[in-house]
């Protein structure tokens, strides 16, 4: 009985086109995975300006949020696609005398607060530099909201709340975040790229 011996051919080197054309496409590849990563957060952090010139408001808010100028307060968007609470940003401005200080404006929003929202917790306040050397005070804070539908039968929402008080020309701005405490911190960043965009 005869063995034959049987011998791999050897591995074809590559030539220089080959290794260059590999080369390539890992760097195509990666230049369209940066300019999707890039497309995606252009999406996502799309704004739209705000003007209020009567109060001297102006403002980049998110692209796909409601807009409502129509109650007490100068300026609030919500999202309208939270499935669970809408998340809020707001802006009220209130004159002041003199010697009002933030702690009395936050003292006055926690104790109405405290009233109408159940569950209603505050943490303590904190003093905050805001733009170009801005003094602010800032109260973070929780409640539970729950669907004011009769019809609808709901868990309570943990949410989780944040105001930012700044003091100029004897008038109070009070800005407000408010978002489930679940996604919080998910969506905080939106609230200050328009902290960073904001003009008063």
């Amino acid at each position: 009985m005869a063995v034959i011996e049987v011998g791999r051919e050897e591995a074809r080197e590559l030539s220089l086109r080959q290794r260059w054309s590999h080369y390539l496409v890992i760097g195509y590849v990666l230049v369209m995975f940066l300019i999707a990563l890039n497309m995606r957060d252009s999406t996502l952090y799309a704004t739209v300006p705000y003007q209020d010139v009567r109060a001297g408001v102006r403002v980049l808010y998110p692209q796909n949020w409601l807009l409502d100028t129509s109650g007490d307060y100068i300026f609030r968007v919500r999202d309208m696609t939270s499935p669970d609470f809408k998340t809020t940003i707001l802006i009220q401005i209130q004159p002041i005398s003199p010697v009002t200080t933030a702690r009395n404006l936050l003292d006055n929003l926690s104790l109405s607060r405290s009233q109408s929202l159940s569950g209603y917790r505050q943490f303590p306040r904190q003093e905050v530099t805001l733009g170009e050397d801005i003094a602010a005070t800032s109260m973070a804070y929780t409640f539970t909201f729950s669907e004011v539908d009769p019809f609808l039968q709901s868990v309570p929402i943990p949410v989780q709340g944040l105001d930012i008080v700044v003091i100029q020309r004897e008038q109070a701005v009070i800005i407000t975040f408010q978002a489930s405490a679940e996604r919080y911190d998910e969506l905080f960043p939106y609230f200050e790229t328009f902290l960073a965009d904001l003009e008063f």
